[in-house]
């Protein structure tokens, strides 16, 4: 169980508590959030349960099939991985109420799912219904979109 504020889950600043670890940083605890089975509870300032949330985070079956052939493995540009060494990852984070949804999700491997959760590069499904990666100023002053050409002919 990890213990969390609500802010401190939606910035990825600040610490967290998991049980019997200890302290945790925030960002730490957003990537757990992202590749673990959760069930968010909130909180009064006492303590007592107000509301216990979604269930339904994890990509079923059926979905990681569908990621696994629209994707074809790690959708980061230039990325080889295989569908198998990829987990689905939630383009409008599961902490800011995105839906486990396929026009939600883009399968990553776990280095460029860490990258997405720890820089500026942004995920998006493009009108086509493809995943593309919008870089960081600092690499691409125009933010030119990319895709993953690698597992696919679509550029």
């Amino acid at each position: 169980m990890v213990t969390i504020g609500l802010e401190e889950l939606k910035t990825g600043i600040g610490r967290a508590c998991l049980d019997l670890v200890g302290d945790i940083s925030a960002a730490e605890a957003r990537i757990l959030a992202c590749d673990c089975k959760i069930i968010p509870v909130t909180l009064n300032a006492q303590g007592a349960p107000l509301d216990v949330g979604r269930t339904q985070r994890l990509a079923t079956p059926a979905q990681r099939l569908a990621l696994a052939i629209r994707d074809g493995g790690c959708a980061f540009p230039g990325c080889d991985a295989p569908p198998q060494r990829c987990t689905a990852h939630h383009i409008v984070f599961w902490a800011h109420h995105g839906e486990t949804q396929i026009d939600n999700l883009v399968l990553l491997c776990g280095r460029h799912h860490r990258l997405i959760h720890s820089s500026d590069w942004e995920v998006r499904i493009a009108t086509d219904g493809y995943p593309e990666f919008i870089p960081p100023a600092f690499i691409d002053p125009a933010r030119t979109p990319r895709r993953n050409t690698l597992h696919t002919s679509r550029t």
